[in-house]
């Protein structure tokens, strides 16, 4: 697929991430990679300064219950078949533990939103700290997270509490059209964001 055509696609599957999250009404507010004042809050420094920096395609913040006033990034992947998510996701793994240790205010949960599954016979694994290691610890990641490929060296450098700590901080969720559609109507949302308002909720 050309440049442009990909960039669309994944803009587009970022929008709709954004509005399906919205419609769960646990969102307070949210933005894309695209937002003109916000998405400054979804780009990255790796520690290796002559890396190109990363970003991730959604943020916002949750609301309710134990997850109030926590915020979130998420990755979109807006594919129709599992393509190369694998890979996509080892390297999202180290992002999501670099952003953890460096930036944690910025961060409190990790989201992968894809609209098709990959990776099935590992599929319960995706979101434990034996995924994270195993991302860290591919040689593009250890240079870029440790400054090192020798996979010893990196292995010193990792911290298991932290791993631990992501790996429970991991989602990822699989939509698709249908599901996108049956969710709370805009009229409906209103409602409840306008008994919030009147709750001091918002």
């Amino acid at each position: 697929m050309p440049g442009e055509a990909m960039h669309q696609k994944g803009a587009d599957g970022a929008r709709r991430a954004k509005r399906w999250l919205d419609s769960t009404t646990r969102v307070t507010k949210s933005w894309t990679n695209e937002d003109e004042v916000l998405a400054s809050r979804l780009d990255f420094n790796w520690p290796n300064g002559d890396q190109q920096p990363y970003s991730f395609d959604v943020g916002g913040i949750l609301s309710g219950g134990e997850f109030e006033g926590h915020f979130f990034v998420a990755e979109c992947k807006n594919y129709k078949d599992s393509l190369d998510q694998g890979s996509h996701y080892d390297d999202w793994v180290a992002k999501c533990y670099l952003t953890r240790r460096d930036e944690h205010r910025l961060a409190d949960h990790f989201i992968w939103i894809t609209w098709h599954p990959f990776r099935m016979g590992k599929w319960k694994n995706l979101c434990t700290p034996t995924a994270v290691t195993e991302g860290l610890l591919l040689p593009r990641n250890m240079a870029r997270v440790f400054g090192t490929e020798n996979i010893d060296e990196a292995k010193t450098q990792i911290d298991q509490d932290l791993v631990e700590d992501v790996a429970g901080r991991l989602w990822v969720i699989v939509l698709d059209k249908k599901q996108e559609q049956l969710v709370i109507t805009p009229k409906h949302r209103a409602l409840i964001v306008a008994h919030q308002i009147e709750n001091g909720e918002l």
